[in-house]
């Protein structure tokens, strides 16, 4: 009586040819695409939340210093902050998720271009001259994020 199957020994031949060529395409795996589309959809998101916090929140004296709040994003060469901001005083927004003390981010070897300030008023209308468009790069990868002059949109 004939059996099928695979021996032993054309197992073994087979998961060492799939260990080599595992090692070989990780070692060509380059991460920098995905950190910097993940640090450009994170800015995005951060400028969508400084609008929505301006049109919720902007325009009272939340401080009760006299002065009438504003929320502004502050986009630095490694990342962002998001800060409330009247004539006189600043102070860190709260984040979100995780409810630490200040709302910021920076990333590990990814590089913003330009730095720009944004604040946002009551009605979500950014202070721009002009639509602000950050370049975010990582080694030979860059991605954009347009921030429109009249709407405050994010792309």
């Amino acid at each position: 009586m004939r059996q099928r199957g695979f021996t032993l020994v054309e197992l073994v031949t087979v998961m060492v040819l799939l260990g080599i060529l595992s090692v070989y395409a990780v070692a060509r795996f380059d991460p920098d695409p995905f950190d910097v589309s993940a640090a450009a959809d994170e800015l995005v998101e951060a400028v969508r939340y400084t609008q929505q916090m301006a049109m919720s929140h902007s325009g009272i004296d939340a401080d009760g210093d006299g002065n009438a709040d504003n929320y502004r994003i502050t986009i630095t060469a490694g990342g962002y902050s998001i800060t409330l901001e009247d004539s006189d005083s600043s102070a860190n927004v709260r984040d979100p998720v995780t409810g630490a003390v200040s709302f910021s981010e920076s990333w590990s070897g990814v590089a913003l271009n330009p730095t720009v300030t944004i604040n946002f008023n009551s009605r979500g209308r950014p202070d721009l001259a002009a639509n602000a468009t950050i370049t975010l790069s990582k080694g030979g990868d860059a991605q954009t994020v347009t921030i429109e002059q009249t709407t405050g949109f994010a792309r």
